[in-house]
């Protein structure tokens, strides 16, 4: 097809869409296509015509993919975008997403499992987003390609797709100095503790390394049964502000009437309807870790990554609705 697009002086795109009659070509170069191509003996191989007609069309299989969860994913209907994403970006590259709920601790179970996936070909498995940390699960890592979703997997440190944490802080501190905070807080509880811990952690501590003012404990942990320990908490260090993992309004109201009365940005969606905030982009998490994996699977990659591959994804803001306050 090269030569005849040659010969013609036309792009090779043009040659295979005369070749196809395709109805964007004109007539007049559709005939000298087709006639140089008798000329020459050209003939197309109909299997490898079948494959690239799938391909175009984006609804062939290549192979399954197994996605590894300890909650299934009709539990977590706030990320039903990333599910639906990565489905959406596996069927235009040929996969099938089949989700697994895990016990994790299972170490004779996860191999079981492991066992199960070879014999039926499986090569890649996407990992979390967890509801828990996790560290080093027994799963054959040597065996299969791998994405890890969001920041509950702590090791062994595979390629990732997650939630820009930094920029969303960055960007809840300048909403905050909009309103004239100068001393935010930074703070999180177990919830979503494993998620939040360390871009929290590693906020605060830039941002009084960079403005020099003495605050002895920027970060705090909220202990959900004990309210009277983030009453001192607040007591002590007088923030004029905060930046929280996830709101309390809805959830724990002893806690949520001690800070009320402050400035404050949620990194999580907030829990009532109608409220500004985040808008994580879940669709193109979802996009990246299958981009991911399928660059893996292609090229044969397998086991821990000796260089992984970090794609985070910043947030967008939803403004809150007219007459809706916190």
């Amino acid at each position: 097809m090269r030569e005849l697009a040659r010969e013609l002086d036309l792009s090779l795109a043009t040659v295979s869409l005369a070749l196809r009659d395709d109805p964007r070509i004109q007539a007049s170069t559709t005939a000298r296509v087709k006639a140089l191509a008798l000329a020459r003996g050209y003939h197309a191989d109909p299997v490898v015509a079948e494959g690239l007609s799938r391909a175009r069309r984006r609804n062939f299989y290549r192979e399954t993919l197994v996605w590894l969860l300890d909650r299934p994913p009709e539990e977590q209907p706030w990320i039903t975008t990333l599910f639906a994403a990565a489905a959406e970006r596996g069927r235009m590259l040929g996969y099938q997403v089949e989700y697994v709920r895990v016990d994790f601790s299972n170490a004779a179970g996860l191999r079981r499992l492991a066992r199960t996936w070879r014999a039926r070909g499986i090569r890649g498995a996407l990992v979390g987003p967890l509801g828990q940390a996790v560290a080093d699960p027994g799963l054959p890592w040597a065996d299969f390609s791998w994405v890890a979703i969001g920041q509950s997997l702590i090791s062994p440190a595979l390629h990732r797709v997650g939630r820009d944490y930094d920029k969303d802080i960055d960007q809840a501190l300048a909403r905050l100095h909009a309103r004239g905070c100068r001393r935010p807080g930074f703070v999180d509880d177990p919830t979503v503790n494993h998620l939040m811990r360390r871009p929290l952690l590693r906020a605060s501590l830039e941002y009084y390394h960079e403005h020099g003012r003495m605050f002895s404990a920027p970060y705090h942990t909220v202990d959900l049964a004990r309210p009277s320990v983030l009453a001192r908490w607040l007591e002590r260090n007088r923030p004029d502000s905060l930046v929280l993992g996830i709101g309390f309004n809805g959830r724990v109201d002893a806690i949520h009437r001690l800070i009320a009365n402050l400035p404050q940005v949620e990194l999580s969606p907030p829990l009532v309807e109608g409220l500004e905030g985040f808008v994580p982009d879940y669709a193109s998490m979802g996009h990246s870790a299958i981009g991911l994996l399928h660059r893996s699977l292609t090229e044969g990659e397998k086991g821990v990554p000796p260089h992984e591959q970090t794609v985070v994804v910043s947030s967008g803001w939803r403004d809150g609705d007219v007459g809706v306050g916190r």
